[in-house]
């Protein structure tokens, strides 16, 4: 049990109260976490990390807090950012799951499988650990063990919706659209490394070819008056679009991915937020909007193109990617991502933009080859 001496802290001088405040804010939740009281006690492991964001400890009571309440992709976040800013957290506190995420992200697959088997031996109701378990064996490229663990995560926990993304994608069933915790997560977990990753790895050039493209738009601006980035990530497409746009407006789901485009200060406004949501409860109008590899990781696209169309200034343009298919329609890939037809695409825009021009580009590399996409202009009709 942990007890606050309210009268040492009204003693304490402005400056140590300062400075002090996050670790009683810390000791109070644990306080109220002791006492089973656990949405009091997240609050104030919350407020430790509104005034010190890379306080570990913070985030570790936060995380297993939410994991006791079954909000389980909230807590994997939490327990990340513990692993993020403190690497050796998980040995001096002999925390398995910290862990296992160590291991995971370090590459050591087979070491996080270990420690997840015998987590599981002990808690073998924690839909939490299946679903981890599914994630390493899937990176493995081994399908049968990690469908057989993210159905014992949804036997557990039915809601779950991370792990049925990835069973639906493994199985071979396509989903309208992935639940936001797993983007959340995903780019949340991808941030620190995503230019390295994308760029140097994976070759990702789209990011630098926009500028270009869209010089050569038939257009009489010099300039575009106000543009977004949909999915903006780390912005590697904003050094770009600022010479293109006078007003240049930012927004991504992850807010780890919008605090490094912050770092760039090439944005007026950056936004963290879901973009069919944000966009949907904005009053602003836009000449030009960019979506790179977001619709990858959007099925059924009628929502967003519908709210770029009614959030469009006369004769905007919309441009964006796609991982290209064959036939009709779209399909959710063994990736976890999205591939579209052009059939589908053009008809599902047909009725409120018209296309300018298409263009087949390669994405990125994957494995031993690369991915054929294309890129599409549309203009609002």
């Amino acid at each position: 049990m942990f007890h606050i001496n309210n009268k040492i802290f009204k003693e304490l001088r402005p400056t140590e109260t300062i400075l002090m405040k996050h670790k009683l804010y810390n000791i109070r939740g644990n306080r109220y976490a002791n006492l089973g009281q656990l949405d009091t006690a997240i609050s104030y492991y919350e407020k430790a990390l509104s005034i010190k964001p890379d306080y570990a400890e913070a985030h570790y009571n936060l995380g297993f807090s939410l994991h006791r309440l079954g909000q389980l992709d909230a807590a994997v976040r939490s327990y990340k950012k513990v692993v993020a800013i403190k690497p050796d957290y998980a040995e001096a506190h002999n925390n398995k799951i910290l862990s296992v995420i160590y291991f995971f992200t370090n590459g050591q697959i087979p070491d996080a499988i270990d420690t997840l088997e015998a987590l599981i031996k002990d808690n073998p109701n924690d839909a939490l650990l299946f679903n981890m378990s599914g994630g390493c064996y899937a990176s493995l490229g081994q399908v049968d063990m990690a469908v057989k663990n993210y159905e014992k995560a949804l036997a557990i926990k039915p809601d779950y919706a991370v792990p049925q993304h990835m069973l639906n994608s493994l199985i071979g069933y396509t989903s309208k659209e992935p639940p936001k915790e797993y983007i959340k997560n995903l780019f949340d977990d991808f941030a620190e490394r995503f230019d390295d990753s994308l760029v140097e790895g994976l070759q990702y050039r789209l990011p630098f070819l926009i500028k270009d493209l869209i010089l050569k738009l038939h257009t009489t601006k010099s300039k575009f008056e106000k543009a977004i980035d949909l999915g903006c990530g780390t912005g590697l497409s904003g050094k770009g679009l600022r010479d293109v746009s006078n007003n240049l407006t930012g927004i991504d789901i992850s807010e780890n991915m919008v605090a490094k485009a912050r770092e760039l200060d090439v944005y007026d406004s950056l936004i963290v937020g879901d973009i069919v949501d944000t966009l949907n409860s904005s009053q602003e109008k836009y000449d030009l909007f960019i979506a790179l590899d977001v619709l990858i990781y959007i099925g059924d696209v009628k929502s967003i193109f519908n709210t770029v169309r009614d959030c469009s200034n006369k004769n905007a343009f919309f441009i964006f990617s796609v991982e290209s298919q064959m036939g009709d329609g779209y399909s959710l890939l063994k990736s976890a991502r999205y591939s579209h037809s052009d059939e589908y695409i053009l008809k599902t825009a047909s009725d409120r933009f018209k296309l300018i021009e298409s263009q087949e580009v390669s994405l990125r590399k994957e494995r031993n080859g690369w991915i054929d996409g294309k890129i599409f202009i549309l203009q609002a009709s």
